[in-house]
């Protein structure tokens, strides 16, 4: 097997692993210890992401394209990228360390709304959760080595791994009756074993001198126009994908925030399907573009495309048909009604981005990053207010449209700029298999949700025969709209010569 079907398939595997432990988990911290303390980890890890995005500078993405593109012939720079991204991810992580320390009890009394916690314990809680995931900003330097080396079972292993220690921790830490503190640290000290791992793995394939943090000026000069691009996109792209979170947080009971940030995150889970193929599939297309194979980058880029398109909405029905039992496994009756409609847009709005994911990294790969920079600049203005307003009118209902508004508005925009100049292709090409997908979905899974509906309500035996009637049909109709290109790529991939057909050089 090549190594991008290899990479493919770890990064599945890895992100199956980790929504099922995170189901158990939350499940048990929800019914042991109520929902202000998922709400209040689930807020805390929320900030930290934008925080993180902040000063991640898209030193990630340069990092995975400059191990691609050169580890192989020049080693010694990417040992340079290597020193100089370190220096500003851990000097990073001090600056947001020490911030927090000092705003965590602001956040705790004029930000979120305990109806249960106690404020001082949840500024100690703050202070330990972010202290142990903020590490995720040295830790994803290390990863994106990895990914740019196309070895995703190093990352898969340990990030699951990590995440599954942490999950198995939680459980038992509440099954044995210890305090909301104990999980805490717990949650921080996972954080730190996976950084550790990765250290360890890091100096085993590129050396500890590689490791040890160091300015060069030559690699600051070569990659400050991109960085400066990726800025753009990582900071103001975490708050739009975050946004909604934030908004529920101020406008709600951090209780409801625990719970529609959980829908979320079980929602993005499935979109990861889409990110695996993504991640996988980025240092390949930096690694075509430096070798200037723009013809092989294009067709494994409309393969791939394809692959996204068409197979992962069954997915997203899965979860929105999967969504009610799930939630009220997790949660209860109540609250798994209440997040029903949320999530369904939800899954739309992950698909968006799904369909967005591979040009977005492609633009990355081509040195375009001022495409989807721009983007996210123009939806400041245009998308927040939208988010606030939905978010105060209608609940978690707006807050979920919000996702799906932000991802129409970058249809709109992005779109022709990257089919006109990437892709070299008209945008209808673009818009049409994604709009005879809405249609299929519409055809399918709409339309066996209307009869549940019709027929007095969603058991779960209704909802698993209506899911897979409608998958027969769905499967049949893109098997008729889309086999006949899918099949011409794929013979052009699988040729001896070809990605999947042997490893690139």
């Amino acid at each position: 097997m090549a190594r991008l079907s290899r990479n493919i398939a770890w990064n599945l595997a890895g992100q199956v692993v980790l929504m099922v432990l995170a189901l158990l988990a939350v499940r048990l911290v929800f019914r042991r210890l109520g929902a202000d303390v998922v709400g209040l980890i689930l807020f805390t890890q929320t900030v930290n992401l934008v925080l993180v995005s902040v000063l991640e500078l898209g030193i990630v993405a340069i990092t995975v394209k400059e191990v691609a593109a050169h580890f192989a012939r020049d080693r010694e720079y990417v040992g340079r990228v290597l020193r100089t991204a370190a220096l500003f991810y851990w000097g990073g992580y001090l600056l947001l360390a020490g911030a927090l320390l000092l705003i965590a009890p602001f956040a705790v009394r004029h930000w979120i709304n305990l109806t249960t916690l106690d404020p001082d314990v949840a500024t100690e809680l703050m202070r330990i959760l972010g202290l142990g995931s903020l590490l995720l900003l040295p830790r994803s330097l290390y990863a994106s080595l990895f990914r740019g080396l196309q070895r995703m079972a190093i990352v898969n292993v340990i990030e699951v791994g990590a995440i599954a220690l942490q999950q198995l921790g939680i459980l038992l830490i509440v099954l044995a009756g210890a305090g909301v503190r104990w999980i805490a640290a717990w949650i921080a000290l996972s954080y730190l074993a996976s950084l550790i791992a990765y250290i360890g793995a890091a100096a085993l394939t590129v050396g500890w001198r590689a490791l040890v943090p160091g300015y060069d000026a030559t690699v600051a000069r070569r990659n400050w126009r991109f960085s400066l691009h990726m800025v753009t996109i990582s900071t103001l792209g975490m708050l739009h994908s975050q946004s909604d979170k934030l908004a529920v947080s101020k406008l709600m009971a951090v209780g409801v925030l625990g719970t529609y940030a959980f829908a979320a995150t079980l929602v993005a889970a499935v979109g990861r399907v889409t990110l695996s193929v993504v991640q996988a599939a980025f240092p390949l297309f930096a690694e075509l573009s430096e070798r200037s194979s723009r013809e092989t980058l294009l067709r494994q880029y409309r393969l791939l495309q394809s692959f996204v398109v068409y197979g992962t909405a069954p997915l997203f029905g899965a979860m929105a048909f999967a969504a009610l039992p799930t939630l009220t496994f997790v949660f209860n009756r109540s609250v798994a009604t209440s997040l029903l409609f949320p999530v369904v847009l939800l899954c739309l709005g992950f698909y968006m981005n799904g369909t967005l994911s591979l040009p977005y990294y492609l633009t990355l790969a081509t040195g375009k990053p001022e495409i989807p920079a721009r983007q996210n600049l123009l939806a400041l203005p245009i998308v927040l207010p939208v988010v606030i307003a939905s978010v105060a009118a209608f609940g978690l209902v707006g807050a979920a449209f919000s996702w799906v508004f932000y991802h129409l508005f970058a249809y709109a925009y992005t779109v022709p700029r990257i089919c006109r100049e990437v892709l070299g292709s008209q945008a209808w090409s673009w818009y049409a298999p994604v709009g005879r997908t809405a249609g299929l979905v519409t055809a399918s899974y709409g339309l066996a949700a209307l009869v549940i509906a019709l027929l007095g309500g969603p058991s779960t035996a209704m909802l698993a025969i209506g899911y897979a009637l409608a998958t027969a049909v769905y499967a049949v109709g893109a098997y008729l709209v889309a086999w006949p290109t899918v099949r011409r790529e794929w013979a052009y991939a699988v040729r001896p010569s070809g990605i999947l057909g042997a490893d690139a050089a």
